[in-house]
């Protein structure tokens, strides 16, 4: 088995004819200017390439696989890409749910929950089944393997108590997820103001946002037929402004609303759109939003037209009272998701003391996988971040560092891993850390690929290519490539010069003067993130 992996001969935009050998199960670091050609390299001919040859070799179809434009590759291996794009746009994910932290959190309190007896309201400690140690995942038969009409007495006064199980706790299922807002943490509204301009007419003037002549024709049509249903007239040639409640509730919510139900409590809808069956201007919105709401252009383009608010039932907790309600150690897991992963790991590790020991024998497995998980996270410098975090508002570097830890427990070897600038946004005491991470990695067997600029990962990397010397068409060659020192030693390296320390970015002799202008956060309260940020307030443009 060969032991590089060799390409000649490589043209993809801007390589010229590059032949480059690249040892495997190795750190390697593509340096280089940016557009100078290395992520071409890393991203579009490696792991594309990596990833065809494997479908392929499983017999499966390989559209949008084309081979690049080399001569040849050989010693590839099947790639997988870490890349900064974020894999997952739901805002139902959090940072819990992606790195199945809360999943194992989910199993701890279904198992070890106290909660209060809905009858005397005495704290009711589990039922627990020495002999049954085992759990049962999101993917066991059965929605989650739990009879829901098991239940145990409470201790004090004897009332039936339903067993708790996994779906209790999860904000994705409907036995745990808040009713009002359906777990989302958030109420989503349509912004009327933008929606709809209420001081001009449907017809002549466009008063809808968005809303092409044809559709307003037949939103006419179908407001004149619940009119002539209900027993009112509809004057399209006034604004909207001027229309009379029942009018403006049928217009903006539509006929089976609340909204406008209140109107004619006693009178059933119509029974098709022809006959007057409108749904609503706010109404449609948010059906559309909701059906789109994987799509992540699709979800920018309308959430312009949308207002989201903590929901005041769960305070953003998304989950159900009840639920809210089950501690482990007197602590609740909404509390335990508002807590970093730092913080959550050091609650952990004291966990077990105040356990007793039919409990421990349920939890150790448990808190076994946590510590190791919780540890990779905080080791690839995440440990700031806490589970209720969403994934969408995750930094490209944060989703990276967050896959790695993941990568580093599914244990792969023989795999050739892309990783797209892994130090963005991370803080300069945790690149170590990082490197740390990227050489276990190595050590299981793999090829590390690593795409980046910052000279403390290209210092310990065992062997870097560096393109150039230029960028676009002054690039796509390679200038140097080998051991970091070889890297250092070359005269013709830009990157080598920093690393052998010729070349600097000087610190500034003298620093600019604030101007008088200036941005001002006034009493700060929020805590994002597990640090201590604060939320915009207010800003002022001049004193």
């Amino acid at each position: 088995m060969t032991d590089q992996i060799t390409v000649r001969g490589a043209r993809l935009h801007n390589l010229k004819n590059v032949t480059v050998s690249i040892p495997k199960n190795r750190f390697v670091v593509l340096s280089g200017l940016s557009g100078s050609g290395k992520s071409t390299l890393g991203f579009d001919i490696l792991l594309k390439e990596g990833q065809r040859q494997y479908l392929e070799s499983l017999g499966l179809i390989t559209f949008g696989f084309a081979k690049p434009p080399v001569e040849a590759i050989t010693g590839l291996s099947p790639s997988i890409s870490v890349d900064q794009h974020l894999t997952n746009h739901s805002p139902r994910s959090t940072v819990g749910t992606v790195t199945e932290v809360y999943t194992y959190l989910r199993v701890l309190f279904a198992r070890l929950g106290h909660r209060p007896c809905p009858v005397c309201g005495n704290d009711a400690p589990p039922s627990i089944d020495p002999g049954n140690t085992e759990w049962e995942d999101d993917s066991s038969v059965g929605y989650e393997g739990t009879d829901y009409g098991e239940t145990f007495p409470c201790p004090h006064c004897g009332a039936a108590i339903p067993e708790l199980d996994m779906a209790n706790f999860s904000f994705n299922k409907p036995e745990g997820a808040c009713p009002s807002c359906t777990g989302l943490g958030v109420l989503q509204q349509a912004d009327l103001s933008r929606l709809v301009d209420e001081t001009k007419r449907i017809r002549e003037e466009g008063a809808i946002a968005g809303r092409d002549i044809r559709y307003i024709e037949l939103y006419i049509a179908s407001l004149q037929a619940a009119g002539a249903y209900y027993g009112f007239e509809f004057d399209f040639s006034l604004p909207i402004k001027n229309y009379v409640p029942v009018q403006r509730d049928l217009l903006l919510y539509g006929a089976e609303s609340p909204q406008f139900r209140r109107h004619y409590p006693n009178v059933e809808p119509p029974a098709s759109v022809r006959k007057g069956r409108f749904e609503g201007i706010a109404t449609n919105f948010l059906r559309r939003y909701a059906e789109h709401v994987q799509d992540p252009d699709a979800r920018e383009r309308l959430g312009e037209f949308l207002i989201n608010t903590r929901c005041p039932d769960c305070g953003g907790s998304r989950l159900r009272p009840e639920s809210c309600a089950v501690t482990v150690a007197g602590r609740s897991i909404v509390e335990l998701s508002r807590l970093s992963l730092a913080e959550l790991g050091v609650w952990l590790e004291l966990l077990s003391a105040t356990l007793r020991p039919d409990e421990l024998l349920i939890a150790e497995p448990i808190l076994a996988d946590l510590h190791a998980r919780i540890g990779r996270l905080v080791e690839a410098g995440a440990g700031y971040l806490t589970m209720e975090r969403s994934s969408p508002t995750l930094s490209a570097g944060e989703a990276q560092r967050l896959r790695l830890a993941t990568l580093l427990g599914s244990g792969l070897s023989g795999v050739l891993y892309v990783f797209d600038e892994p130090t963005i946004g991370l803080h300069q005491r945790d690149t170590q850390r990082l490197i740390g991470l990227l050489r276990r990695l190595r050590d299981l067997g793999n090829t590390v690929l690593v795409i980046e600029h910052d000279l403390e990962t290209i210092g310990a990397a065992d062997y870097v290519v560096d393109f150039g010397p230029g960028a676009g068409k002054a690039g796509g060659e390679i200038v140097v490539a080998g051991p970091p020192a070889a890297v250092a030693a070359s005269a013709h390296s830009v990157t080598g010069a920093y690393l052998d320390g010729r070349a600097a970015i000087a610190l500034p002799l003298q620093r600019r003067v604030p101007a008088d202008q200036a941005i001002i956060l006034r009493r700060p309260r929020e805590q994002p993130a597990g640090c201590y940020l604060c939320t915009f307030l207010w800003v002022c443009s001049s004193q």
